[in-house]
C-alpha cells in the first residue's frame, strides 16, 4: 500500500468518525473573486474542527487554526466549509498529516484605490475616497485577529485613541494579487488598510491597520 492508498483509507475513516462526532457542513469552491458562498455547494458532508485529536483541549483565545476532521477526497486548498461550528477554509492538505483549517468569523471585501488620470488644470481632490475605489474581491471568509496597539494620528488631538493593528488570514484566489495600500472592509463595517502582505501555499496573511475612513 503506497501513501496515496493510505491517505484514501484515512479520508474514509475520518468521514466515518465525523458521522458520530461532527456536524453537517456545506462545501464551497470559489469560481470568481466575488461572493464564493452564494453559489450552490459542491457537496454536504459531516465535519469536525478541533485543536487536538483527543477532543480534550478547547480553542485558545486568538487562535484561528483548527485541525479539520472530514473526508477530504476531492478537496483543494482554499475550499470553504460552512457548518454549525462556524465557517472554515482549508489552508493545507498534507497527504498523511492533519488537515489545517482556519476559522473565519468575518466576511470581507477588498478594494483598491484608482487614482484619477493626470492632466492640466485644476482638479478635484484625488486622494483616497470610497468613490474612487474598485472592488477586487467580495464576500470572502477571513480571520481578523487583534495584533497590538496601533498608531496615533500625527495631529495628536485630545481624546484620540490609537488605531489598532490586526492580522488577517484568508484564502487566495488563483493569481489575483492583493497589494499594500488595498482596503479590507468586513461585514460589520470595520475597515482596514493593508500595510503588509504575504502569499503562501496556505493563502494570504496580511498586516492591516484599522481606519475610520
Amino acid at each position: 500500500m503506497d501513501a496515496y492508498q493510505l491517505a484514501a483509507k484515512v479520508n474514509q475513516g475520518n468521514g466515518k468518525a465525523t458521522q458520530r462526532l461532527g456536524s453537517m457542513a456545506r462545501h464551497y469552491r470559489a469560481t470568481s473573486p466575488f461572493s464564493p458562498l452564494n453559489g450552490e455547494p459542491l457537496q454536504q458532508l459531516t465535519a469536525s474542527f478541533i485543536t487536538d485529536y483527543g477532543y480534550m483541549r478547547a480553542a485558545r483565545f486568538g487562535l484561528a487554526t483548527r485541525i479539520g476532521i472530514f473526508d477530504a477526497a476531492g478537496f483543494e486548498v482554499g475550499d470553504i466549509l460552512v457548518s454549525a461550528e462556524g465557517t472554515f477554509y482549508v489552508a493545507a492538505l498534507p497527504l498523511l498529516q492533519p488537515i489545517l483549517c482556519v476559522r473565519s468569523e468575518r466576511l470581507v471585501s477588498i478594494s483598491r484605490t484608482c487614482q484619477a488620470g493626470s492632466g492640466a488644470g485644476l482638479k478635484e481632490y484625488g486622494g483616497t475616497t470610497v468613490a474612487n475605489e474598485t472592488l477586487i474581491m467580495s464576500g470572502w471568509p477571513a480571520s481578523i485577529i487583534l495584533s497590538r496597539g496601533g498608531e496615533h494620528s500625527p495631529l495628536k488631538l485630545p481624546g484620540e485613541v490609537r488605531s489598532a493593528w490586526h492580522n488577517i488570514l484568508m484564502p487566495a484566489y488563483r493569481e489575483l494579487p492583493v497589494h499594500t495600500g488595498d482596503f479590507v472592509t468586513d461585514d460589520t463595517g470595520h475597515r482596514y488598510v493593508i500595510s503588509g502582505t504575504e502569499l503562501t501555499a496556505m493563502g494570504w496573511r496580511f498586516t492591516a491597520l484599522q481606519v475610520t475612513v
